[in-house]
């Protein structure tokens, strides 16, 4: 009957009371009734800002790595949302990880823990391992895992 609906899209229609939202790739990025700028890669959602008041979506440049919103006065905002954080993410979800690994060097090292963490709830222990920057969330993915290798 929805033949181009994804599993993605079901879980979003279910779980997710959004106000406006756009589609970036395999990406939603849409904020909620509780003034929260979120995007969801493959069901996974990440908050990327708590803002202060009502804000509705314009869009996303891909070239500037921005999301635009605006108030009811006509104020303009963005914020950073790196697209090789993006396709990394969506990499992943599809089951391409050395693609997604090909793209690391383009993800600055403040962002390689975040995703250190999507990897381990994904199951990806020891890729995870490999990309934390955090010597001390290394040891606590899971413990004794390090002891082994």
């Amino acid at each position: 009957m929805y033949p181009s609906l994804t599993y993605t899209h079901v879980l979003l229609v279910r779980n997710c009371n959004h106000r406006t939202g756009l589609w970036v790739g395999d990406c939603f990025i849409y904020n909620n009734a509780a003034w929260r700028l979120n995007y969801c890669v493959g069901g996974e959602v990440t908050t990327l800002f708590h803002l202060d008041k009502p804000m509705y979506l314009l869009g996303y440049l891909a070239a500037q790595s921005r999301v635009y919103l605006i108030d009811r006065e006509f104020n303009i905002v963005s914020y950073t949302l790196l697209l090789s954080l993006i396709e990394f993410k969506t990499l992943v979800m599809r089951d391409q990880l050395s693609a997604a690994f090909e793209l690391l060097p383009n993800i600055p090292a403040e962002q390689k823990n975040g995703l250190a963490r999507f990897l381990e709830a994904k199951g990806l222990v020891q890729e995870a391992m490999d990309i934390a920057t955090d010597q001390d969330y290394r040891w606590v993915i899971v413990p004794g895992y390090a002891l082994v290798l």
